[in-house]
């Protein structure tokens, strides 16, 4: 009778798990595919002004390149 008592109140605990209600306004993850600069251009207009119409303060960066480093053509001697 012990083991049916756990039993239950594990099941009821997945249960809540699984049916709680999701958070509101939770931030998701978007992939973005561009074919080319302009259309990264436009994607990236886009992002800002919907990030404008939210209100506050916002900066604008300009797009720099990052550098790739090689871990095999670095030389480092520790």
């Amino acid at each position: 009778m012990k083991t049916f008592m756990v039993l239950c109140i594990a099941l009821f605990c997945c249960l809540c798990l699984v049916f709680a209600a999701p958070v509101e306004n939770s931030p998701g993850v978007q992939f973005l595919k561009y074919t080319d600069d302009k259309d990264f251009e436009e994607i990236q207009k886009q992002i800002i002004a919907q990030y404008e119409n939210l209100g506050g303060t916002s900066q604008v960066h300009h797009v720099q390149t990052a550098t790739i480093v090689d871990p095999n053509n670095l030389k480092i001697n520790i």
